[in-house]
């Protein structure tokens, strides 16, 4: 994660990922850097392994695929 003027970029690396994934890490990091959530509300998160115990899933608009390896 890094802020390169008014833009916050995130950058996310897996072997894969799961269905809105990254728009669901993305908006749960949303919801901290807004104050709304704790470094503790996301480990309990974490720790819920349920994807309803996230934050809401951001939207698609500014999200973008940069590369792909094999």
């Amino acid at each position: 994660m890094r802020r390169e003027g008014d833009y916050v970029l995130l950058d996310f690396a897996s072997r894969s990922f799961l269905h809105r994934q990254v728009r669901s890490m993305t908006g749960t990091l949303a919801e901290v850097g807004v104050g709304r959530w704790t470094k503790a509300d996301v480990k309990a998160a974490l720790e819920a392994r349920d994807r309803k115990a996230c934050g809401p899933v951001a939207p698609a608009e500014g999200l973008y695929l940069t590369g792909v390896s094999y």
